[in-house]
């Protein structure tokens, strides 16, 4: 097997929505024949905000004045968007759209292989910045449609959008209101999320009383002001949960080594992801969690089961030939593992960087 039969080429596409509602889409679908993409897309299983940057090279003047038009720059711009905005006390949504009342962008970036993608990442708050630098192509000309042309000496035009995801949430979520003692706390932590603008996730009434039972507040609660998401961390950081935010939504399981009333693992239950072609042999690190890179797989998420299989740690020997003694009682041995961080990093035209890093932790779930 060659990684040439394995994947035949790489697929990319950028679409970044201005505030106007203007739709801009960079694609680069088949043999690296559109515009040149790079992108790095880190997603974490914590309460942190996911952030990322895309580079397309050589775009139009077109779309990079789109680009570039009604866009956060400094604060004193936000200060400047935020007037007359009218800030919520109810809701921020889910799908981005007060983003976009606000002035902010929306990107998205699509990788997978032969024309088939998902989604990397998506984010409501982005700058999009353009300018000349060095050429990422070692100084080799390339041909009209976008990729890596000299422009000026070494240098080629690189349009760069950096991302941090639910920045609307930060800016326009007002949380304000009281609840009496006696509420639920899936009442409480329900309107926090939606007030972050934040997507359900895996959070229901059922799922929180499952990890906490029938919890509500002894004593009346009262959230005026400040950010929703310091509001959720304040509540739910001695409850036997874990949480953490990821594609705008909301996750919870359970805590490692904390038992709950219905014994709820500490992983999101899902379907168990399977990492593609192995790039080198996983290890462990100093903090004994295991450090893996693959092919890009954008499929893997953060809080859900990876599975390392006997096969695919074999194919990672890199031409040796192990007997099946040998894998099982290797340093990382084939099993199931939860996926603690997943970085995504791509470039259509460097052939070494289109790779799924991984943060696993060993023994959270049982192999079977």
């Amino acid at each position: 097997m060659t990684l040439s039969l394995y994947r035949r080429t790489r697929s990319a596409r950028l679409v970044v929505t201005t505030p106007d509602g203007a739709v801009v889409q960079v694609d680069n679908l088949v043999g690296d024949t559109g515009f040149s993409l790079e992108f790095e897309a880190r997603r974490t299983m914590d309460e942190s905000l996911g952030e990322f940057q895309v580079s397309a090279y050589n775009l139009p003047p077109e779309a990079i004045t789109l680009l570039e038009s009604a866009q956060t720059r400094r604060v004193d711009d936000i200060d400047r968007l935020l007037v007359g905005a009218g800030l919520s006390v109810s809701e921020v949504a889910a799908d981005g759209t007060a983003g976009l009342a606000g002035g902010f962008l929306v990107a998205e970036v699509h990788a997978g292989y032969d024309g088939t993608m998902s989604r990397v990442f998506s984010a409501v708050g982005a700058r999009a910045s353009s300018g000349y630098s060095e050429s990422s192509g070692e100084g080799q000309d390339r041909d009209r449609q976008g990729r890596f042309v000299k422009q000026l000496g070494e240098l080629t035009y690189r349009t760069r959008i950096s991302a941090l995801d639910s920045l609307d949430g930060c800016l326009f979520g007002l949380p304000q209101s009281s609840f009496p003692g006696g509420t639920t706390m899936f009442e409480l932590v329900d309107y926090l999320r939606r007030i972050a603008g934040l997507g359900p996730g895996n959070l229901t009434q059922a799922g929180l009383a499952a990890l906490i039972g029938d919890a509500r507040l002894s004593s009346p609660y009262h959230v005026s002001g400040g950010e929703a998401l310091a509001h959720l961390r304040n509540v739910l950081q001695y409850l036997p949960l874990r949480w953490f935010v990821d594609d705008r939504a909301l996750w919870i399981c359970g805590r490692d080594d904390v038992p709950n009333p219905n014994g709820v693992p500490a992983y999101v239950t899902d379907e168990v992801g399977e990492p593609d072609l192995l790039l080198t042999r996983p290890r462990r690190d100093d903090g004994g969690f295991i450090r893996a890179e693959c092919l890009l797989c954008p499929r893997l998420l953060p809080g859900r089961l990876v599975r390392l299989t006997e096969a695919g740690l074999a194919l990672a020997l890199q031409g040796l030939s192990p007997t099946e003694q040998q894998v099982t009682y290797a340093q990382v041995p084939p099993g199931l593992y939860r996926l603690e961080e997943v970085t995504h990093t791509g470039s259509t035209s460097d052939m070494e960087r289109w790779t799924t890093t991984m943060l696993l932790r060993p023994g959270v779930a049982k192999n079977a």
